[in-house]
C-alpha cells in the first residue's frame, strides 16, 4: 500500500523541553476538503484596492503549488477551468505610531575620525501600519456555485524619521523618550504601495486552503512507564534517553526487543508504534496504537495525562490515513 504520509523526513528527538519523539515528513489535506475536487483552477477577479496584485499573487500561488515535487494543479482547458478563485481586498486598518528619539551626532570634525563638537538631534519617527483582509471564494466554473470561502490577513509597515530640533550636547541621555502617540487614520488615505505589500503578504496563507501540502509531524513517545513491567526493565529508560539524544535506530531497536518481552505493556507498544509511524508503516502503526489504547483503558487508576500520548496518536494516525486516502483518490482515481 502506498505510503500515506510520504517519505521519512527528519528523524530524532526534539528539544529537551518538549516531549521526545520522531519527526517525519507528512502529507496533509487542504483546510477545505472540497478543494481536492478542483485540480484545474485559475485566479479570477479580486475587487478592491490592489486587487490586481491579489490576482497576480494568487495565480502565482496556483502555478507554484506542488506536492512531493510535482505540480498539483494541471491546466486542461485555459478557457474552461474547473474552478475560479475570485475575491476582494478590504483595508482592515491604517494606523500610525509616532515615537520620539534623541541621537548624538558630530557637528564638526578636526580630523577624519576626530570629532571636535557633538550635538544632540531630536527626531520624530512616525510608523505607518496597513492591515488588509483578502477574501477568496472558489467558484465552480460550470455552475457558478460558490464552493468555499477563505480569508487571511496581511500587514506591512513603514517608518520614517525626521529631525525637529538640534541643541548642544550636554551629556544628556539619547534614544527613545516620551510616550508613543497612537493614531487611527482614515482607510482611504492608506498608500496604495503599502496596501499592495500587505496583500502580497496575505496570499501565501491560502496555500494550505486550496491544495494538499507537505508538513512535519512528530510521533511522540511515552516517557513515563505505565505498568510495572516497563518500570522494572532498565531498557525502557535507556530507550527514552536514546530518543532524547536523537538515536532513532538504536531507540527503535530497543522498543522492538521490549515489545517481544512485554507484548501487553501499553507504553512499549505505543513507543514501537511511534517508530513504525515514522518509518511510514501507517497501517501497522495504527494497529499498535489501537492495541496500546485498549490496554491503557483497562488499567485501573491510570492518570489521563500519562495515557494522553496514546490516544492523541491514535486520533492523529486515523485522521492522517483518512486525509491521505482522499489525496490518493485524486492522484490515482482508478484504484478507487
Amino acid at each position: 500500500m502506498r505510503h500515506l504520509f510520504g517519505m521519512l523526513g527528519i528523524l530524532g528527538a526534539v528539544a529537551a523541553c518538549q516531549t521526545p519523539g520522531y519527526d517525519y515528513s507528512a502529507r496533509a489535506a487542504p483546510t477545505y476538503a472540497e478543494a481536492l475536487n478542483y485540480t484545474d483552477v485559475a485566479a479570477g477577479r479580486f475587487r478592491g484596492p490592489a486587487g490586481d496584485v491579489a490576482e497576480a499573487e494568487f495565480q502565482a500561488l496556483i502555478d507554484n503549488a506542488t506536492l512531493n515535487g510535482l505540480r498539483w494543479f494541471i491546466e486542461i482547458d485555459p478557457t474552461r477551468p474547473q474552478g475560479i478563485y475570485e475575491g476582494e481586498v478590504l483595508i482592515a486598518g491604517f494606523n500610525r505610531e509616532t515615537r520620539f528619539r534623541r541621537e548624538r551626532r558630530c557637528e564638526k570634525y578636526e580630523g577624519l575620525f576626530d570629532c571636535e563638537r557633538h550635538v544632540v538631534v531630536e527626531m520624530h519617527c512616525p510608523k505607518d501600519i496597513v492591515n488588509v483582509t483578502v477574501r477568496a471564494t472558489l467558484v465552480d466554473f460550470a455552475t457558478g456555485r460558490p464552493v468555499f470561502t477563505a480569508e487571511h490577513g496581511g500587514a506591512t509597515e513603514q517608518e520614517d524619521c525626521y529631525d525637529v530640533a538640534e541643541y548642544p550636547d550636554t551629556d544628556q541621555s539619547t534614544g527613545e523618550f516620551g510616550d508613543v502617540i497612537y493614531e487611527t487614520l482614515p482607510h482611504w488615505d492608506a498608500p496604495i504601495g503599502m496596501i499592495a505589500e500587505a496583500v502580497a503578504a496575505a496570499i501565501p496563507a491560502f496555500r494550505r486552503d486550496i491544495a494538499p501540502y507537505t508538513t512535519t509531524l512528530r510521533a511522540e513517545i511515552v516517557e513515563k512507564p505505565l505498568v510495572p513491567e516497563e518500570a522494572g526493565d532498565p531498557r525502557f529508560a535507556a530507550a527514552v534517553k536514546a530518543t532524547r539524544r536523537g538515536e532513532f535506530i538504536g531507540a527503535c531497536a530497543q522498543w522492538q526487543e521490549l515489545a517481544r518481552a512485554y507484548p501487553k505493556a501499553p507504553g512499549i507498544l505505543h513507543n514501537l508504534a511511534a517508530c513504525t509511524e515514522a518509518r511510514g508503516e501507517f497501517e501497522q502503526a495504527h494497529l499498535l496504537y489501537a492495541q496500546a489504547a485498549e490496554i491503557a483503558r483497562g488499567i485501573p487508576l491510570l492518570k489521563d495525562k500519562d495515557a494522553k500520548p496514546i490516544f492523541d496518536a491514535l486520533g492523529r494516525v486515523s485522521q492522517g490515513r483518512y486525509e491521505n486516502s482522499l489525496i490518493d483518490q485524486v492522484q490515482d482515481p482508478r484504484r478507487y
